[in-house]
């Protein structure tokens, strides 16, 4: 599991988009999930946001199925989490 200091923030506008992470249950629902996030950002036409935040350790990057598990990397570390532990671990909040 994921040290607790290692939280990633992700902001949402949009209520809608943030519940969607509830129903993230494996890699393909959790694929779909960032595809959207990444589809609202641009089309709000702060995709530079985006990659801000990433180069602050902020967003995960890297996505890929590791024997069940999400592997990603933030910033230099490598984490896997559960697939039903992202809501948990991962802060979201709405600007």
């Amino acid at each position: 599991m994921t040290p607790k200091g290692s939280n990633v923030r992700l902001e949402f506008d949009a209520e809608v988009l943030r519940n969607e992470v509830f129903d993230v249950v494996d890699f393909a629902s959790f694929q779909r999930f960032w595809q959207r996030f990444e589809h609202f950002l641009e089309d709000r036409m702060v995709a530079g946001h985006l990659n801000v935040l990433e180069g602050h350790g902020l967003i995960p990057s890297d996505f890929k199925d590791v024997n069940g598990r999400l592997g990603y990397q933030v910033g230099d570390d490598q984490y896997l989490i559960d697939y039903n532990q992202i809501v948990r671990e991962w802060i979201v909040t709405i600007q």
